[in-house]
């Protein structure tokens, strides 16, 4: 039943929607919401807007708030209180009216330091609201570099039990930023531009809970999003490509050097390794033997290429030979004298550039796409590819009189040239990170698990010491990929703390995506901490990841053979189930408890000491399963 009414306040009028669970109450005067949840008795206030927002006029009608509001620019805000007591908040303005953002509506305060904001900036973290060390992100969708794997955000109470979520339904040019409101971290809606003007109603809605905490606020963002984008499970995919079986429950290894023969891989098998999907990058040499995937299909592995469509050099300004016979005849970044026609373009006509070149346009890459992998499927007839960049790095706008994308169209265009190779080359795929607006074309995704915020600029890129993450002076051996280091005190505490990791995304996405650590960050480049990521792979239910040459490998045989035979078995049996629910056991977060939707369970121990569960002793640093 929905109660509508306002009340006079001082100089102010409060506005008020209210049903059984909700009471929402908005103040003409500061243009700020107060939401009291009468389930729990706990209100959610909003923080002052950082600039100057004031309400013109208010009309109620039905379930529904219209406002008219002055800031930048003159915009209507609707809020509506649905009958299910969510609160959506659609925002509207001129579409031609120029803007570079717009904040709005305010960010709610956390009540106190009994709560964790619930990061979807990768695999899924719980930072303490009162932590003052996390480099908080821009938060835009898709951006790996401080932005959102998913569309949604939210707050929940130390106990696992009340909070709130906002879900982005348009995420295209969106952002939840996060900041520091008197001491505590909370965030709000950030609206950009669309080719520098308003464009479109933006929409957001907030979903308030009075029991199952962060397992309940993913599960409610999972019945959304599987909808609005199609997403698709595992075992959907697999019947469209019966190769993708062999990867799930696997190894994922990409090879190099010396480990890209075929005996390799058959030590490999002989070892106890029986599923993995074995890699290998065009742009180091040497390249293996023709016939070397119809050799691992013979073994059973799943065959996979390293591909890359989104990185331009300057030197594709003019034109040159490709040696086709050569040793690097498949090298990316390769399209002579095509630069410009290739290249996504700012409003200025500038490109986008970062340390590994600048972008090309989704839309104009396509002919290369087929002109790259025609040729390498002639050779090497791989069963998948992983695609990089395209899930890691943001969307784009491209301002190119030929090919001009807004940021949905650019994402659209990549969802094309997945769909391209799924239907063309009849290969299932794979990518960077985890963007999830490809998640329906994606089979596994590399670096979830890694939490990108804490990973960069932690001390890895410091040479000379021990965390140096390594180099690529080595074309066919490169440091980076199959060196080791030692884990610094930021990876400890964020990346690889059992107190604050928590799955978000494999609640959403386990049954559709297989997830891993980032490929330079494997289970192995840590040794000190290889057993923990072993015990995360379990926890969460996703796929362990090797760089592998033959010195590393003779190196760690042993580990590496127990570490397969630890995680992967058990992977194989819950490979294609939901993530039903995750819970911690004990307060210290040491022991922690996994459950699919096959009824298997694994609780895992993090803790120096053994822990009795349900009759069971649960040695030290280890798991049982049920």
């Amino acid at each position: 039943m929905l109660f509508l009414f306002s009340i006079k306040i001082s100089y102010s009028n409060i506005w008020i929607l209210s049903d059984t669970n909700l009471e929402v109450r908005f103040d003409d005067q500061t243009a700020l919401l107060k939401v009291f949840d009468k389930r729990c008795n706990k209100a959610w206030e909003q923080a002052p807007f950082d600039n100057q927002i004031r309400v013109k006029k208010v009309n109620q009608k039905g379930n529904e708030l219209t406002v008219i509001l002055s800031g930048a620019f003159d915009f209507k805000a609707v809020f509506r209180l649905t009958e299910a007591s969510d609160l959506e908040v659609m925002i509207q303005a001129d579409e031609k009216m120029p803007m570079k953002e717009l904040a709005f509506p305010a960010a709610f305060k956390t009540p106190d330091k009994n709560h964790y904001l619930l990061e979807t900036d990768g695999e899924g973290m719980l930072l303490s609201v009162d932590d003052q060390n996390y480099p908080l992100g821009n938060g835009v969708t898709y951006f790996c570099g401080g932005g959102l794997s998913m569309a949604w955000m939210g707050v929940v109470d130390t106990k696992f039990e009340t909070g709130y979520m906002a879900i982005l339904e348009t995420p295209y040019d969106a952002a939840l930023r996060t900041k520091r409101e008197n001491a505590l971290v909370t965030f709000s809606p950030i609206w950009l531009s669309s080719m520098e003007k308003f464009g479109y109603k933006r929409k957001v809605t907030y979903y308030f809970f009075d029991k199952g905490g962060y397992v309940a606020q993913c599960k409610k963002y999972r019945e959304y999003i599987w909808g609005k984008n199609q997403v698709i499970s595992l075992k959907e995919k697999q019947k469209r490509f019966p190769e993708l079986d062999k990867m799930i429950g696997g190894v994922h290894i990409y090879v190099w050097d010396k480990a890209r023969k075929v005996e390799f891989a058959k030590e490999l098998k002989s070892s106890g390794i029986e599923k993995a999907l074995i890699l290998w990058d065009a742009n180091h040499t040497p390249y293996p033997e023709i016939g070397f995937d119809n050799q691992l299909k013979e073994l059973g592995f799943a065959t996979g290429g390293y591909e890359l469509f989104t990185d331009l050099k300057t030197r594709d300004t003019a034109s040159y030979k490709i040696d086709m016979n050569g040793p690097m005849r498949f090298a990316h970044t390769v399209y002579p004298g095509k630069f410009n026609e290739l290249a996504a373009r700012k409003s200025d006509g500038k490109t986008y550039f970062n340390q590994f070149g600048h972008t090309t346009c989704p839309e104009a890459i396509r002919p290369e796409i087929y002109r790259k992998v025609d040729a390498k499927l002639k050779e090497f007839p791989h069963e998948t590819f992983f695609l990089d960049v395209y899930q890691a790095n943001g969307l784009f706008e491209c301002y190119s009189k030929d090919h001009p994308l807004t940021r949905q169209q650019f994402a659209e265009a990549v969802v094309k040239n997945h769909q391209i190779i799924e239907d063309k080359y009849k290969l299932y795929l794979g990518g960077e990170w985890g963007a999830e607006y490809v998640n329906a074309h994606v089979a596994y995704v590399h670096g979830m698990m890694t939490l990108q915020r804490t990973w960069w600029g932690s001390g890895i890129e410091k040479k000379g010491t021990i965390y140096y993450t390594g180099d690529w002076k080595s074309n066919p051996r490169p440091t980076q990929m199959v060196g080791t280091r030692v884990a610094n005190d930021t990876y400890l505490k964020y990346s690889i703390n059992e107190y604050t990791r928590v799955p978000l995304y494999e609640l959403v996405y386990h049954d559709a995506v297989v997830t891993s650590w980032r490929w330079e960050d494997g289970n192995h480049h840590t040794p000190e901490i290889w057993w923990k990521k072993d015990l995360f792979n379990m926890l969460y239910g996703n796929a362990p990841l090797w760089n592998l040459d033959r010195e590393r490998w003779e190196e760690y045989k042993n580990t590496f053979i127990d570490s397969y035979k630890k995680v992967c078995p058990w992977l194989q049996q819950i490979g294609y189930d939901e993530l039903v629910s995750h819970s911690f056991i004990t307060d210290d977060h040491k022991v922690q408890e996994s459950v699919f939707s096959s009824g298997k369970k694994v609780v895992v121990n993090f803790g120096d000491t053994e822990y009795i569960f349900d009759d069971k002793t649960i040695k030290p640093k280890s798991y049982i399963l049920n």
